[in-house]
């Protein structure tokens, strides 16, 4: 059984990428910071899996959760950084504070785990906007999102043993989206069953470069 270590279980991709996951029997540790109710219904359903509450931004609680699962004798085979925010905004109400705080999250937390699971499979959760779409509403999260990409590249160059991957999705039905459903029905968003098995089919093989999945 592999272990998986995922961020942002709770919601979105993070929650059906979970459910996935654990129906093809993999272990998945999966963490969340402020909504349990989701993980929690998974986990009593699952007894392949574990919660675990952590505020990524904090080096400290991500020391510690390493030391709880090395305590449990649980190794991580495969980490996903999936866990991320976005701030939209017109480029005149952007500013320090709104650039930070999503970096912080979205390209140094990966680096952080990434660094902390030295051995672990990799798969880093990007967008195609880093690709060849340019938006000045969702300027942070692209930014950040464009670092992760490089952050992958470097690791690597740097660790070429280790199996290291992004993925970049077009649209999908989260609630980062802040789209009323009339205009929902024109947007071709990526399924969240396609998302999952794309991701899976990251954990056993090296790509040359970043994985692109749109409808």
């Amino acid at each position: 059984m592999k272990y998986v270590l995922l961020t942002g279980a709770s919601g979105g991709l993070g929650l059906n990428l979970s459910k996935y996951l654990l129906d093809k029997g993999y272990f998945i540790v999966m963490l969340y910071h402020t909504n349990k109710d989701n993980v929690e219904i998974l986990h009593n359903e699952y007894p392949n899996s574990m919660i675990y509450q952590v505020n990524l931004c904090n080096d400290n609680e991500i020391d510690q959760l390493n030391n709880y699962l090395k305590d449990n004798n649980i190794k991580i085979d495969i980490l996903i950084n999936n866990a991320a925010i976005d701030h939209n905004s017109d480029i005149e109400n952007k500013n320090k504070e709104t650039f930070m705080n999503i970096f912080e999250l979205n390209t140094y937390v990966p680096f952080k785990l990434m660094e902390t699971f030295k051995e672990a499979t990799v798969v880093n959760i990007s967008s195609d906007n880093t690709i060849d779409k340019y938006d000045e509403v969702s300027l942070e999260y692209d930014v950040s999102k464009a670092g992760l990409n490089m952050l992958s590249k470097i690791f690597r160059k740097k660790y070429p043993t280790r199996i290291i991957n992004t993925i970049a999705f077009g649209w999908l039905d989260t609630s980062m989206n802040d789209i009323t459903d009339d205009i929902k029905q024109y947007i071709e968003f990526v399924p969240f069953d396609k998302a999952c098995e794309s991701i899976e089919k990251l954990f056993d093989k090296q790509e040359d470069d970043i994985v692109i999945v749109r409808k």
